[in-house]
């Protein structure tokens, strides 16, 4: 099942408190959802968030999410989910090696008298 959906403005909405709204209800909650397309949980609990689609969009193409093939609202979406599970890694750069030299290295030279 699909982490995130676009609200559609007619479906009842559950809270992750149980609550059961109404489209209505929901949008009155989130007036700004009546102007723009929202992203809601795409489960049973799909009240589980509130996410305005262009900005969300946006913040996970900064992070590094390609989205050069997505043509679909859902294929962004998709995009978004994959990029969550595999997170890029960032470039350590220095070994566990060198960081464990380096480690010890200071303990030493902490070690050491203080010069007179």
């Amino acid at each position: 099942m699909a982490r995130y959906k676009i609200y559609d403005n007619t479906s009842d909405v559950i809270t992750p408190v149980g609550e059961k709204l109404t489209a209505e209800q929901w949008l009155d909650r989130y007036q700004w959802g009546r102007y723009t397309k929202m992203i809601v949980g795409g489960g049973i609990i799909n009240g589980s968030v509130a996410l305005v689609f262009d900005d969300e969009v946006e913040h996970y193409r900064k992070a590094g999410c390609d989205f050069s093939s997505c043509t679909t609202d859902e294929d962004y979406l998709a995009a978004i989910e994959a990029f969550e599970d595999n997170p890029p890694v960032a470039d350590a750069g220095v070994s566990d090696q060198t960081r464990i030299a380096d480690a010890l290295e200071d303990m030493v030279a902490l070690s050491l008298p203080d010069a007179e």
